[in-house]
């Protein structure tokens, strides 16, 4: 069993190395931005929509923590760009949706494909249950984040009651 100086300690290491994964993430992000000559809001909203294949400009904002007219402008600079399309709903047509276009999907695939296929073949060294706890780490983590996004914005403070 391992001493609680050493579990500190530990925690400490995970802690820092998890802030150097994600300042590498920015690293290479801004990377990637500067290939897709865009800029790294606009990088955002592409990884958003790639993931969930269209959003309204409203959902978008929201996902992207933004208003809308400032989504309006990241939409308008992706579309400038072939990146981004508007496209009207057929039910109803006063509501519009963000899709990215074929020249973005295969600008981002050839950007993050090769890192996607490696990325799979480094995870498949580890066991099903390390995986999941994995998993469970990065959902909580994420949660830990999520829980101080209000605060750190000047809202409601829930963690320092």
């Amino acid at each position: 069993m391992p001493s609680r100086q050493n579990k500190d300690a530990l925690i400490g290491e995970l802690g820092e190395a998890f802030r150097r994964a994600q300042n590498v993430n920015q690293v290479f992000d801004r990377a990637a931005a500067e290939r897709l000559g865009v800029n790294l809001t606009d990088l955002f909203a592409m990884d958003l929509l790639h993931q969930r294949g269209q959003l309204t400009a409203g959902e978008l904002a929201r996902e992207m923590g933004l208003t809308t007219g400032a989504v309006t402008a990241v939409v308008d600079r992706l579309q400038r760009a072939g990146y981004a399309e508007r496209v009207r709903d057929e039910h109803d047509r006063r509501r519009v949706s963000i899709r990215l276009t074929d020249k973005a999907l295969d600008a981002v695939n050839e950007i993050y494909e090769p890192m996607k296929r490696e990325w799979v073949r480094y995870m498949n060294r580890w066991s099903t249950a390390e995986l999941e706890l994995m998993l469970g780490f990065m959902r909580g983590a994420q949660d830990v984040v999520l829980g101080h996004l209000d605060r750190v914005r000047g809202g409601p403070d829930e963690r320092s009651r």
